[in-house]
């Protein structure tokens, strides 16, 4: 990432890197590396742009997160309850395809996926044990 100043204005601009000296992607299935490709070409168009004026103020785009869930990523390795049921290694690079543009997009992602619908998945499941045992 480069980060060109004018009169206060910060423009991102993402260069293609050759960064990947393991050949890392080369090892993911077929359906993360489209997790991959989806989630950056997102970041990339519809949150760079915006992220400068919102950090300004001090603010986040809460207008983003319908076109965040409708990435599909959203609910992470979670089966059930609405959430994608991605394999791990899909939810980490989802996860780190939305912090590479925005930290506080992956935080919020982040908070979202593993306290909450977790938490949701985990206490339901043990609820439904207890109460179905009895």
């Amino acid at each position: 990432m480069f980060c060109c100043a004018f009169a206060s204005i910060c423009v991102f601009v993402y260069l293609i890197t050759a960064s990947d000296y393991y050949h890392f992607i080369e090892l993911l299935t077929p359906e993360e590396q489209a997790v991959r490709k989806r989630v950056r070409e997102f970041m990339e168009k519809e949150v760079a742009p915006i992220m400068t004026e919102y950090w300004e103020k001090a603010e986040f785009p809460f207008h983003i997160i319908p076109k965040l869930g409708a990435l599909g990523v959203v609910g992470g390795s979670i089966k059930g309850y609405g959430c994608p049921g991605l394999s791990i290694t899909a939810n980490a690079i989802a996860t780190a395809e939305i912090s590479r543009v925005d930290a506080s997009c992956g935080t919020f992602n982040l908070v979202h996926t593993s306290l909450d619908m977790l938490t949701i998945g985990k206490m339901s499941l043990a609820w439904r044990r207890f109460h179905l045992k009895t």
